[in-house]
């Protein structure tokens, strides 16, 4: 069976990036649960580093990600999936991106295919894949991607953010993209 941990970013005393009304870490929260749920109802094995604002996080912010990652690791998953929300000086920057430790990797090749349904499906700009050197990404043993779904500071994402019915959309758009790459679990 495939394993897949999913880290809602952000939660507890980080809240993540702010904008129009809308706060990072709940839209990461909605987001993972429901895509948990369509991986779980398809057959995947699924943990969530978080279920709730702040379940499982720590308040030193680097040992928490080394925590999220090392959580990860332990549990043996196959597949480590970050979902954020973005944010930007400028208000009209916009669309999903997604960002692994080395590119040409399995990683890329997952964030590429998570980025296309998301662009494909939602119509959102694919700002593509990029490299990053972000703890969750650099201390994981599997595969991983961290997604950003939107931009918090474009009053036009963060109306869709917002919304619960796009959540929904956004995360069976993500969950199509782990598929697409992966296939169905035995």
């Amino acid at each position: 069976m495939i394993k897949i941990f999913i880290d809602p970013g952000h939660g507890g005393p980080d809240p993540g990036a702010q904008g129009n009304g809308v706060s990072e870490e709940v839209v990461n929260l909605n987001v993972s649960l429901e895509l948990a749920r369509l991986l779980r109802n398809a057959g995947f094995d699924v943990r969530v580093y978080r279920t709730t604002s702040d379940e499982n996080v720590l308040a030193n912010k680097n040992a928490d990600l080394r925590n999220r990652a090392e959580t990860a690791n332990r549990w043996g998953a196959d597949y480590f999936i970050s979902i954020h929300t973005n944010s930007s000086e400028r208000p009209a920057a916009q669309g999903v991106e997604a960002y692994v430790y080395r590119l040409g990797t399995t990683s890329e090749r997952l964030g590429q295919s998570i980025v296309n349904s998301v662009a494909e499906n939602l119509g959102s700009v694919n700002r593509g894949v990029m490299q990053a050197n972000f703890a969750v990404l650099r201390r994981t043993d599997m595969p991983a991607v961290l997604v950003e779904l939107g931009y918090l500071t474009n009053a036009t994402e963060a109306l869709n953010l917002n919304s619960p019915a796009w959540q929904r959309a956004v995360a069976a758009a993500i969950f199509e993209g782990i598929v697409d790459y992966t296939g169905y679990p035995d």
